[in-house]
């Protein structure tokens, strides 16, 4: 007796229709990130050191925020000091948050010298925290600064 070979079908319109539906319905199983969204104001306080030349400062400001798909950017302003062995020194400013991603719940972006990294809370998802690196350059110096950042809407 020979080999019973499968029967044969067609797929039609409906059949590909109901596939497609199926499809649809069936769980990614978490291989697409559920993008969170950082659109909008935030308030954030932020303090960092530079260990090696004595130089610790805090601030207090706002982000403000656009997120387009998983990139976003924006605009921030502070206010605080930085404490050097003379005395504290301003460190109020303003500028642009750029290169920004997210990655599910997580994020990096960038301010002038500094780059940032963080996660929103999981259960409520209005606010951040995380880890920030500054580089700045004088004409003789270069100052490494690292520290924690946290925001909240």
């Amino acid at each position: 007796m020979g080999r019973v070979a499968p029967p044969s079908f067609q797929i039609t319109g409906l059949t590909t229709f109901c596939l497609v539906a199926m499809a649809a319905c069936v769980p990614h199983s978490g291989t697409e990130p559920n993008t969170a969204d950082v659109s909008g104001s935030w308030s954030f306080t932020e303090s960092f050191a530079d260990l090696v030349h004595g130089i610790s400062c805090a601030d207090t400001g706002t982000y403000q925020l656009v997120q387009s798909g998983t990139a976003f950017s924006g605009t921030y302003r502070q206010s605080g000091v930085c404490h050097i062995d003379q005395g504290g020194v301003d460190n109020s400013d303003q500028g642009m948050v750029t290169k920004g991603q997210m990655i599910g719940r997580t994020l990096k972006f960038q301010a002038p010298n500094c780059s940032y990294a963080g996660a929103l809370d999981e259960a409520s998802l209005t606010s951040i925290s995380g880890q920030m690196t500054c580089v700045l350059q004088d004409s003789t110096r270069r100052f490494d600064f690292a520290g924690v950042w946290k925001a909240s809407r």
